[in-house]
């Protein structure tokens, strides 16, 4: 029960290690709020908490839509009365290389991950200063600190997530707010599937995720559960000296 009375808010719940993360966060003695676009999935996910004995809500938000983001925070808010944890997972693969990048994709790219991050810890934040402090975490990736040619957008974009978090963890430290980040590995989810598609031109998918697993020291790709036992020890109480920085839980391959 590491998040026992704990009211936690995790976007791109739906599917992957978000999902993964929902139903053992839910097990942890969490109250979720499920955020996700895909409102079968999530209402599905839902059920499947409340069955398990868990307490969860589903809550449309679109993470690159600001009246979302506080829609959000309202609703965890009105239904469990609090905010504790707020978790920006919701992601997507953006356009690949350079060449081929066009204005819309790469404006969703932004949207979804850095003014859903931005915007959700605007509107999250103040909600944790009436309970006495709380955990904000952010997805982000290697290819935000690494060079990597698959796709400028989406790096910049967890780039943008990773300093980000730095700044919001001195501003509100103060305030017993913890910033910090998760950076998974390669993991068998929906948006794996996206980013092996990405660019069927430059690189066979098939080719691309053989490539991908022998470079991950630990031989093989995570498990949606890896990551989300990661994200339980950051915004639980286990944690709590720790802010401004960045998990990696990718078997190695950043090493």
């Amino acid at each position: 029960m590491r998040l026992k009375d704990k009211v936690c808010i995790i976007t791109g719940a739906a599917s992957g290690f978000g999902a993964s993360a929902s139903l053992l966060f839910a097990r942890e003695g969490a109250r979720v709020l499920v955020c996700d676009v895909n409102d079968e999935l999530g209402k599905k996910l839902v059920r499947q908490i409340k069955e398990s004995g868990g307490e969860a809500t589903y809550s449309h938000t679109d993470c690159g839509v600001v009246a979302d983001l506080e829609k959000m925070v309202k609703t965890a808010v009105e239904t469990y009365g609090k905010l504790n944890v707020f978790w920006h997972n919701a992601g997507v693969a953006g356009p690949g290389r350079l060449e081929g990048i066009k204005e819309d994709a790469y404006d969703r790219c932004m949207d979804v991950h850095v003014k859903g991050g931005l915007f959700g810890a605007k509107y999250a934040i103040p909600e944790m200063k009436k309970v006495g402090g709380g955990a904000v975490l952010f997805t982000t990736s290697s290819a935000g600190y690494r060079a990597l040619s698959a796709s400028p957008s989406y790096s910049m974009a967890k780039a943008s997530l990773a300093i980000l978090a730095r700044v919001l963890a001195r501003q509100y430290a103060a305030d017993n707010i913890r910033v910090n980040c998760i950076s998974p590995g390669p993991c068998k989810t929906g948006l794996w599937e996206a980013f092996k598609t990405r660019d069927p031109n430059t690189e066979d998918p098939v080719a691309f995720e053989k490539r991908t697993s022998s470079s991950i020291p630990l031989g093989h790709l995570a498990d949606t559960e890896d990551i989300a036992l990661g994200a339980l020890y950051l915004v639980s109480d286990e944690a709590k000296f720790v802010t401004g920085t960045t998990l990696d839980v990718d078997g190695g391959q950043t090493a």
